[in-house]
């Protein structure tokens, strides 16, 4: 059996409260997974309503707030305020209603889709729809926001929408990308879920940034191959004696004390320009880089000076 509960750790007793339903609202889907996860911002529904809303004689008069096609509620009672000051997670909290309980429905307008903000920003681009308000849309995002944005707009497809103002939070990323084939809004957000999984990794964004300018894709599609596949690059931050001490380590499996012992017998620098010479590496805005399989050859961008 399974059921949905806020279990409180170590808590000193489990006392509760009398409450008194005052009102039932039930709300889209969207604005009450939205309800759950951010309590704590204004909503209309709390606003319009929180004057009928009273303690008295120990009773705490509360709201009930439902989600469509959805058991559970939420127990609310403002104090005043236009968010969720108290709150309970109420389970089938629909089964309890009684049968001449009135629920009010009149909140369940269609409202600008919620986008769950605890996703870093990738891009943002306006959407245009003729008979509609631009609707900015960020990515990346998750199949539920998408499907609401094309309900608020009221298309099948984002193909029925006209992109434009499309900015990247790195713009030096953006700027190295140059597609001709007019991408959907889904390979942006392919896009954008790709570069989040490299966003928080050391110096993963200026390697990419690094291949993007040596491998100059000519589509967004590309690009994100291209992304997928930053395993198969080394952006050099090191100099050739460096460089050569580390090619000896991969090569031979040296450690640092094998280094060490050939200190004063080997010239670190001169092999390691050797090495980069012969690894292909080539010279970036971004720094040098190395393409591990195949090497970049001569004729594929400037040799390292």
């Amino acid at each position: 059996m399974i059921v949905q509960a806020y279990l409180q750790e170590r808590a000193a007793d489990l006392k509760s409260k009398t409450c008194s339903i005052e009102k039932v609202i039930e709300l889209s889907v969207s604005d009450f997974k939205h309800l759950r996860q951010a309590p704590l911002k204004d909503y209309d529904f709390i606003s319009e309503n929180k004057a009928d809303l009273h303690y008295e004689q120990g009773i705490w008069q509360c709201l009930l707030i439902l989600g469509t096609d959805c058991e559970d509620g939420i127990l609310v009672d403002p104090e005043g305020f236009d968010f969720a000051l108290f709150t309970a997670f109420l389970p089938s909290a629909r089964r309890l209603l009684p049968p001449d309980m009135e629920i009010d429905r009149s909140y369940q307008k269609i409202a600008e889709p919620w986008r769950d903000e605890r996703r870093d920003e990738m891009l943002r681009m306006t959407l245009h729809v003729d008979g509609r308000s631009d609707y900015t849309l960020v990515l990346p995002a998750d199949e539920e926001y998408l499907d609401a944005v094309k309900a608020y707009l009221d298309i099948d497809v984002f193909a029925d929408a006209m992109l434009s103002d499309i900015h990247f939070k790195v713009p030096y990323i953006g700027e190295l990308i140059c597609d001709t084939d007019c991408p959907a809004v889904e390979d942006y957000n392919d896009f954008a879920e790709a570069l989040e999984n490299i966003w928080q990794k050391d110096g993963m964004l200026l390697t990419y940034a690094a291949v993007l300018d040596a491998e100059k894709p000519e589509t967004l599609h590309r690009a994100v191959e291209l992304l997928q596949d930053l395993d198969n690059y080394q952006r050099i931050v090191e100099g050739p004696y460096e460089y050569g001490q580390q090619r000896l380590r991969e090569l031979l499996g040296l450690d640092d004390e094998d280094i060490a012992e050939l200190e004063d017998y080997m010239d670190f620098g001169r092999y390691g320009t050797d090495c980069m010479e012969h690894d292909g590496t080539i010279e970036t805005e971004f720094g040098l880089l190395r393409r591990i399989e195949p090497p970049f050859t001569e004729w594929q961008g400037l040799r390292m000076k």
